[in-house]
This record gives C-alpha cells, structure tokens and sequence, in this order.
C-alpha cells in the first residue's frame, strides 16, 4: 500500500474515534454517575442534557460537538495546504467531515448508540465554510453556514420543535453549498450530512407526522 495513502486511512479512522467521543455521556456520567440513556429520550445530545441537567450543561456539550465537528477538517488542513486547492485532496476533506460525523452518531465507545450529529454537522460546516484554500470571498464563504444555521433559527423559533429544526436545516446544507459555487465533493458531503441527519431522526419524523413530538419549553 501506498505510504500516502496509509496514512490518510489513518488520518479518516482518527476522525471517527474523535467524533465518536460521546460527550454527553460522559458530562452525565460525571455528573449524575449513569448513562444519559435512560433519560428523556434517550439521545446522547445537547438537548437530551438541556432536558435532563439544564441549559448550562447543554450549551456546553453543544459547543464541544461542535468543536468536534470542525477539528478534524482544520487539522487536515494543516497537514495538507499545498494540495487543498485540488480535487482529491476536497475528497479527502470530505470523507473526513461525514467521518467524524459518522462517529458522533454511532461511537464505538457507547455501543454505537450516540447523538444526532446536529452541532458535529454544524462544526464540520464552519470547518468547511472557513478553509482558508478556498478561492471564493469570504462572505460568499460563510454563506453557506449563514443560510443553515438561519434556517434552523427561524423554524425553531416558529415551531419550537429542535427536531424539525434540524431536518430543515439538513435540507438547506447541500442546496446552500451547491448555489454558492462549492466543489462536488463538499456538495456531495453535505448531502451525505444530509441523510445522516434524516436517519439519526427516523423517530423524531415519525412524531412530526403524528403531530406527537414535542416542543422544548421557553
């Protein structure tokens, strides 16, 4: 096997055993000493914690799943700058985002039963949306991250559901990469972000057809 290519399996497995860090699990287990699991509805996720040891604990496993997400991408930058600007090296970058979202969602650490992958997802677009190879503008690399995350913004704020929120958000992603001129690789990871958020939400939609799932209180 080639050396190079060694090593970036190494590099794509490493993404995964990060992004499978279950960080809620272990901010409950800390401070509840047993398994989130059991709690709620069971997800290993910031709003299972918001619900379950309060926003403050919330907010803090968010912002780490979202440090999660975007970690990986930057650090394969830095390792990788002089051939970002190439195609294989964006598939690399984006084998690497759906990586360590695939380890958010289902880690080896927990029995692969982890989190939605909304706030790792959401890291992995900052890392993308703020690569410095990339040749567009900078506003028109932030777009992307605007239109989702406004779009989350706004149908929570509506409907006051966090899972219809994030499906709506998930939609948005590909489509905003596609229309603000970005590779197919990065469309084509943000579609595969897409379809982990949908399947990480199988419940979730059968509730939001059933008008049965419920909203986060105010």
């Amino acid at each position: 096997m080639n050396i190079n290519l060694f090593y970036k399996i190494v590099f794509i497995i490493a993404a995964y055993l990060f992004g499978a860090f279950p960080t809620a699990y272990v901010i409950h287990r800390i401070k509840k000493g047993d398994d989130i699991r059991k709690y709620g509805s069971g997800n290993v996720g910031g709003t299972n914690i918001t619900r379950t040891l309060g926003a403050g604990y919330g907010i803090l496993t968010i912002v780490v799943d979202v440090i999660k997400g975007f970690t990986p991408v930057l650090v394969l930058y830095f390792i990788y700058p002089q051939i970002y600007p190439q195609d294989k090296a964006l598939i690399l970058l984006s084998i690497v985002s759906v990586a360590v979202i695939l380890g958010h969602d289902f880690p080896v650490y927990i029995k692969f039963k982890g989190g939605k992958g909304i706030a790792a997802s959401l890291g992995a677009v900052i890392g993308v949306s703020m690569l410095p190879f990339m040749d567009n503008p900078i506003w028109l690399k932030i777009l992307p991250f605007v239109i989702i995350l406004g779009t989350w913004a706004v149908i929570f704020a509506v409907f006051r559901i966090v899972s219809l929120a994030s499906l709506s958000a998930a939609i948005t992603a590909p489509i905003a990469f596609y229309f603000t001129g970005h590779t197919w690789p990065i469309v084509i990871a943000a579609f595969l972000w897409c379809a982990l958020t949908f399947i990480t939400h199988r419940e979730n939609i059968k509730r939001l057809v059933k008008k049965e799932e419920k909203k986060l209180k105010r």
